[in-house]
């Protein structure tokens, strides 16, 4: 039975305030539930300043220059494997990996891309290789695209990494000039 009132339906009224009071009971309690109260914080590791200053140190980085990279960096560990790898697994020394991972936002993928196109293709040190990691925004496409480019073409190594460092989103290649 519905009793009407001023033109509204109270049974309606009163099933859409329970509806409401509902939500908003739920909406109230969601600041409640935080890590806090569920008994487990969110996993931040330390940054590892001791680790990133003794693999330097143990790949030939003078002290000073360890300490000075390390303690500036955001994140000291990932630097310290970029310097430690890029200086054992291919010829280019730790000094010339050290300004490279030193100054690049993703010094791991720098590593990678590195040493990866060193693997398939070169026997000496290239600087031209780490120089192109580290100044590509995505290393581990860029050292993708010169493996698999040189892979399937005849192309020489040195076009490859000229050529995938140029290719970035271009608009006027995709779209005519006067659009723009």
């Amino acid at each position: 039975m519905s009793i009407t009132l001023d033109g509204f339906s109270v049974k309606r009224v009163a099933m859409g305030m329970a509806t409401a009071a509902s939500f908003s009971a739920a909406y109230l309690a969601l600041p409640l539930l935080t890590w806090s109260s569920i008994g487990a914080a969110p996993a931040v590791a330390a940054p590892d300043y001791s680790g990133c200053t003794a693999g330097m140190m143990d790949v030939g980085i003078s002290e000073a220059d360890a300490i000075a990279a390390c303690a500036s960096a955001r994140y000291p560990g990932n630097l310290g494997s970029c310097v430690v790898d890029v200086s054992e697994l291919t010829p280019i020394t730790a000094d010339k990996a050290l300004i490279v991972c030193g100054r690049s936002r993703r010094p791991l993928e720098v590593a990678d891309c590195t040493i990866n196109i060193h693997a398939a293709f070169f026997d000496s040190a290239s600087a031209t290789t780490l120089e192109n990691c580290g100044r590509s925004l995505l290393p581990e496409q860029y050292g993708s695209c010169v493996v698999d480019i040189v892979d399937v073409t005849e192309a020489a190594v040195d076009t490859a990494l000229t050529q995938c460092l140029r290719a970035g989103f271009q608009p006027w290649r995709i779209r005519p000039s006067e659009v723009f």
